[in-house]
């Protein structure tokens, strides 16, 4: 299930691509702030332009990590552009240190790919032109000095030369020299050691080699709070900077949330399915009119139905939402069967919660079945069930 406000652009690697409806809203900024500013039609255009390029790079960094997680058999649900950056909502975390840490690393790596290349390209177009290589190497150290705030007086008094000499450099120049830096700012701010930045996700794989997982993740989640605190402040006294005080309050968050989840999980792991499956459950066939589950959803605490053939053979799955979209079509005549989903999933007493949890939860499985050693279904685990069981224990 994608975020809520995302629209579908196109898939790649099979994995789909979504932005958010308020990336139109950076875009917007981007043009008033020109305007404001005094800037001209082609002015704005470019730095719109640099926008759409820098977020193509952002992309390219979320399908390093994904297709990373990918090599060690983990999935990737969709990526997401948003204003704030890009989000690659893989299935899990390789619990495996060293796996993490390539898969953490493999985002900042394509930018530095990115930056390698176009300073090679840089390099070669301007062997015959000095002032070309001059400009490029001074453009690029300006962004340096204002992006920082190094000194604001050298940082003037290069702006004036640079603006000079690009009446005598190709126009693509600036363009390449922003999006160089910027891809070098996008690999040192990901490297910072705080969730849900990479770097958070590298220190936690590095502690983790030697301590375990819920105690890195707890060291790692309250250095990435402290770096956190001192973003929001730097935003806060100084209006420069004050996307910082922004960034800093959702990585404080996130941090918090990631040492949850991992506590979460380190819990599930001491449960098997045999602790929370309920023996006691609805049995739905192929050719039950839909308005028993309809009836059912709204009479009782079950929400998703196992569905069997006329024979009692495992047929698939109705979950909540397929009963409600029924309803809103006022459906109560239809069969089960056009509305449930494939394919049936079901799992051992003796599977590890965790591994449940992510099924029902990053696999938008509702239900599963719970077998014992001869195959036979001994009861359910819904996602109701399990949200219950984990309010208990958390």
């Amino acid at each position: 299930m994608q975020m809520s406000g995302s629209i579908k652009i196109f898939t790649w690697f099979k994995i789909p691509v979504y932005i958010h409806w308020t990336f139109s809203l950076l875009i917007l900024f981007v043009v008033w702030k020109g305007f404001d500013e005094g800037q001209s039609i082609p002015e704005i255009l470019f730095s719109t332009s640099i926008i759409i390029v820098l977020f193509g790079c952002v992309l390219l960094h979320e399908f390093g990590h994904s297709l990373m997680a990918r090599r060690y058999n983990i999935g990737t649900q969709d990526i997401i552009l948003t204003p704030i950056g890009g989000i690659a909502r893989l299935e899990k975390m390789p619990d495996n240190p060293r796996q993490e840490l390539l898969v953490a690393v493999a985002g900042p790596l394509v930018n530095v790919v990115i930056a390698a290349v176009l300073l090679a390209v840089v390099v070669i177009l301007t062997l015959n032109n000095e002032i070309g290589w001059w400009y490029f190497q001074n453009y690029v150290e300006w962004l340096g000095s204002s992006w920082f705030a190094v000194s604001e007086s050298d940082a003037a008094d290069l702006a004036d030369t640079l603006q000079n000499a690009q009446s005598v450099v190709p126009f693509w120049l600036t363009a390449v020299a922003m999006v160089f830096f910027l891809n070098l700012v996008m690999v040192v701010f990901n490297l910072i050691p705080a969730f849900p930045m990479d770097g958070g996700r590298v220190l936690r794989s590095l502690l983790a080699m030697r301590i375990n997982r819920l105690q890195a993740t707890k060291i790692a989640a309250r250095t990435g709070q402290v770096i956190a605190v001192l973003f929001v402040l730097t935003g806060l006294f100084n209006n420069e900077h004050l996307s910082l005080a922004i960034i800093g309050f959702f990585v404080f968050t996130t941090a918090r949330t990631e040492y949850g989840m991992v506590r979460l999980e380190e819990t599930l792991k001491s449960y098997k399915a045999v602790d929370v499956l309920r023996s006691q459950f609805t049995e739905l066939l192929v050719n039950d009119w839909m308005q028993t589950p309809i009836g059912l959803l709204t009479r009782s605490n079950e929400r998703h139905f196992l569905v069997f053939s006329m024979d009692h053979q495992p047929a698939g799955y109705l979950p909540d939402q397929s009963i409600i979209d029924a309803a809103k079509k006022n459906a109560v005549s239809t069969t089960v069967e056009t509305w449930m989903k494939q394919p049936f999933t079901s799992v051992n007493e003796t599977e590890s919660l965790r591994y449940i949890y992510y099924l029902i939860f990053q696999r938008n499985i509702g239900i599963v079945a719970v077998t014992n050693h001869e195959g036979v279904i001994t009861g359910v685990i819904d996602q109701t069930g399990l949200e219950n069981f984990m309010r208990l224990k958390n």
